[in-house]
């Protein structure tokens, strides 16, 4: 996964802007250094995460062991090491939303309306979780049209979490971004 889609998917899903840095010095938050992150995202890596300008680092991200989970252990992570940390004020007292209240939020919003699309080594996946039946039907019929009409073969199936919904279409990697590049919703 490319770092701009990373960071465009949390503009997208939790209306922030994010830096993404490589950890290349390890240790506690004071001895640790960062350089920004410019290759694409690697599993069992160590990043720095920056939130909406702040100059230093907000939390670590650490990837997993395969690269079709990066995407759920940023979202996982994001929402338990940064989003349930932003208190509110309620009735003079500070308040931090919970694991559910911050998901319940994202499920009740609009902002996952551009479907959410990447290309990986497979073919072309989407970001399914807050979607309704009705737009998951949608994208899916949308999206095999565009592939059909370019005679591609593929399959379906759903990552390990269902998070996220796969169209398998196992060509070159570059031709997965032109595919998706040229795809209009």
């Amino acid at each position: 996964m490319e770092t701009i889609q990373l960071i465009n998917l949390t503009k997208e899903l939790f209306e922030v802007n994010i830096k993404i840095y490589l950890q290349t010095v390890p240790g506690k938050w004071w001895e640790s250094e960062y350089e920004e992150a410019k290759e694409p995202i690697k599993i069992n890596t160590i990043y720095g995460i920056c939130v909406d300008g702040n100059t230093s680092i907000d939390y670590n991200f650490k990837t997993g062991k395969k690269e079709d989970n990066i995407l759920k252990t940023f979202i996982t992570q994001f929402i338990s090491k940064y989003q349930c940390k932003q208190f509110i004020i309620k009735d003079d007292n500070f308040v931090y939303p919970t694991k559910k209240e911050v998901l319940n939020s994202l499920k009740n919003s609009n902002r996952v309306s551009k479907y959410l699309f990447y290309t990986t080594l497979y073919g072309i996946g989407y970001f399914c979780t807050f979607m309704s039946t009705d737009k998951f039907n949608e994208t899916n019929k949308m999206l095999s049209i565009y592939l059909k009409s370019k005679n591609i073969l593929f399959t379906n199936e759903y990552s390990d979490a269902n998070w996220v919904y796969r169209f398998v279409i196992n060509k070159d990697v570059s031709i997965h971004n032109k595919l998706l590049k040229n795809f209009n919703i």
